[in-house]
């Protein structure tokens, strides 16, 4: 079974089918909808499918260069699910790091705490050489997030980018 990852602030975790509902709140905000639109779900039955889709691939072994690995970023004090933090498939060999936190929760480090906090288990216990980070290079706060995680500015190109083509800045995390 996955551990719990610990911070001074932040439990990363396992979804469970009881997060639902708070998935699908979350998945209603407007930054979600302009920045991860494929993680807006119509209604929380979608939501449930996708978090047991998610869940199913926790069994071992752990392979993020095949499947994905999406965990609950949850309040350590309050036990609140506040958002998600997850590495998935990148081209043929790679990884990539992907998160999102509720916009009343955003700007207090939580999204850097988890990004950190994830990034380091995974190089050291997953083995990998590196993580890739993809964003939209207007998403000011994502870049920054990604920046202050150790991940490292590669180059910033045109690419199709959640259906458009965009701007984008690839960052990676390495040993």
């Amino acid at each position: 079974m996955l551990e719990v990852l610990r911070s001074n602030n932040l439990e990363i975790r396992p979804f469970s089918i009881e997060d639902t509902d708070l998935i699908y709140k979350l998945s209603q905000e407007k930054s979600l909808a302009e920045w991860v639109p494929d993680q807006v779900y119509e209604d929380k039955e979608e939501a449930r499918e996708v978090l047991e889709f998610l869940i199913s691939q926790y069994s071992p072994p752990i392979n993020t260069v095949e499947k994905p690995l999406v965990l609950a970023v949850v309040l350590k004090e309050s036990g609140e699910v506040i958002g998600h933090v997850g590495l998935s498939p990148h081209k043929e060999e790679d990884t990539e790091i992907g998160y999102a936190i509720g916009e009343s929760y955003i700007g207090k480090g939580y999204a850097t705490e988890a990004v950190s906090l994830l990034s380091q288990w995974a190089i050291s216990k997953l083995n990998l050489k590196s993580i890739y980070g993809i964003v939209a290079s207007e998403n000011i706060g994502s870049c920054r997030v990604l920046e202050k995680s150790s991940f490292k500015k590669m180059e910033e190109i045109k690419m199709n980018y959640l259906g458009s083509n965009r701007k984008c800045k690839i960052y990676i995390f390495t040993k």
